[in-house]
């Protein structure tokens, strides 16, 4: 979302583990009811700590999010 009046905006992503004990399914729906602009991805086979259980899939992730909103 971007601030009227401003150059600046904020984006959000959820990446959540699809293996997930943590974030459920209703904190997700939640937290992007909540922050309706995020955006949001799981990693299957990933649990809670998606950046160590699949380090490469995470990285490249987060890499195309911020290269979309550059």
């Amino acid at each position: 979302s971007c601030l009227v009046g401003s150059e600046m905006c904020i984006r959000d992503r959820l990446i959540r583990g699809g293996l997930s004990d943590v974030l459920t399914e209703e904190d997700k729906d939640y937290f992007l009811k909540v922050v309706s602009h995020a955006e949001f991805e799981e990693i299957s086979n990933a649990a809670h700590m998606v950046a160590g259980d699949k380090n490469d899939i995470f990285s490249k992730a987060v890499e195309k999010f911020l290269v979309k909103n550059n």
